[in-house]
């Protein structure tokens, strides 16, 4: 019981210490929403989407980017890259052992750099997160087929800031077999269902919850699925809804794009995205 009081204080505590942080913050959104850089209907859709349920689902032909072109080019180089280092899995009946993501760091590769720079992508991701923006990076990646769920397979949250804009490319046709992007709507859960949600992934001792455990919290008619044809791009704040990639039984391709404050809430989580943490390949071909 002791401790119970204990931790309730601690908690009580670091949000009081937080407060500061807090006032500050929605001063600055105050601030900037006189400074935001005018949209067009179609991309006021995609901030509209992403403010009510977390995710707005459009196309790469429908963007219209004048940068697409280079970018898929080095896209589909670097994936046969990928694969000649790790080749196709396969999953099978007899198959036990789940395997972790293949991940590629393109940030500094000038065709990807200069497709998240696109200055429609930096007003898009600025209008939704209210305050100066900065691209943080890209990553290259392909998810195997696996028999378990394991790392962003669960279902979770990001960290890096209060608000963030991801954009989601798939390289490959993404249906049922290939594990969709699948999320529960904002809409469809209250802060006090989230805080639920919290305490269940933190007292599981993993990045998240298994679809069994989450079925447990939300049913399954709620959570929506992100299929489609390559070229599909999925908007969607990955700190603002828990999110997973669906296990699957083929391998799936796609680019990740990310965007936070200019000053996010957690940098430290940020570097990934630039640093060694993943494969950098190499900048002259």
């Amino acid at each position: 019981m002791l401790g119970k009081v204990q931790r309730k204080i601690q908690k009580l505590a670091s949000q009081i210490a937080q407060l500061p942080d807090e006032v500050a913050y929605q001063l600055a959104l105050a601030q900037h929403a006189t400074q935001l850089p005018p949209l067009s209907p179609c991309d006021q859709q995609i901030v509209v989407g992403c403010r009510q349920e977390g995710v707005y689902v459009t196309s790469l032909e429908a963007l219209g980017l004048p940068s697409t072109a280079a970018m898929l080019r080095e896209a589909k180089y670097y994936l046969d890259v990928m694969e000649s280092l790790r080749p196709k899995q396969q999953l099978t009946a007899d198959t036990t052992e789940s395997i972790h993501p293949q991940i590629f760091t393109m940030t500094d590769l000038p065709e990807f750099a200069a497709w998240g720079a696109e200055q429609r992508l930096l007003n898009l991701a600025e209008n939704y997160i209210g305050l100066p923006v900065a691209f943080q990076g890209v990553h290259l990646r392909r998810d195997f087929a696996n028999p378990f769920p394991i790392t962003t397979e669960l279902w979770h949250q990001d960290l890096e800031d209060r608000r963030m804009l991801k954009a989601i490319l798939y390289l490959s046709d993404v249906d049922e077999p290939d594990g969709p992007f699948e999320y529960i709507p904002k809409s469809a859960v209250s802060p006090l269902l989230a805080q639920r949600i919290h305490r269940r992934i933190a007292k599981a001792h993993r990045m998240g919850l298994t679809d069994a455990e989450m079925e447990q919290l939300v049913p399954r008619s709620v959570w929506r699925r992100c299929t489609g044809p390559a070229g599909t791009v999925v908007f969607m704040d990955p700190k603002h809804i828990f999110h997973h990639g669906r296990s699957r039984w083929r391998e799936r391709a796609a680019l990740f794009y990310i965007y936070t404050a200019a000053k996010p809430l957690h940098p430290e989580h940020c570097t990934q995205y630039r640093d060694a943490t993943f494969a950098r390949p190499e900048l002259a071909r």
